[in-house]
C-alpha cells in the first residue's frame, strides 16, 4: 500500500482511467464482431470502426500501427467482397 499522498491518489487515478480505457477497449472489441464486409452498410461500419481505433491511437490506447493495420484489412476485406459480389 502507498504511504504518501501523492502515491494514494496516483493509485486511485490509475484504477479509474484502467476502468475507463478497458471500456473503450471492449467497446472496439465489440465493433470488430459485429463489422460484415458483405453487408451493404459495411462502408458506415468501417467509417466507425475507423473513426474508432484513430481516436485511441490518438490517445495511446493501441498503437497507432495497430490501427493502421486493423483500417488496412478492413479496407481489403471490403473490397474483396465487393469484388467477389
Amino acid at each position: 500500500m502507498p504511504r504518501h499522498k501523492g502515491a494514494v491518489r496516483r493509485v486511485r487515478l490509475s484504477e479509474k482511467r484502467r476502468i475507463a480505457n478497458k471500456g473503450q477497449k471492449v467497446e472496439l472489441r465489440k465493433l470488430f464482431k459485429t463489422f460484415d464486409a458483405t453487408a451493404t452498410t459495411s462502408g458506415d461500419q468501417l467509417q466507425a470502426l475507423q473513426s474508432k481505433l484513430d481516436k485511441l491511437a490518438a490517445k495511446g490506447l493501441v498503437h497507432k500501427n495497430y490501427a493502421a493495420n486493423k483500417k488496412s484489412q478492413l479496407a481489403r476485406s471490403i473490397n474483396k467482397a465487393k469484388v467477389a459480389a
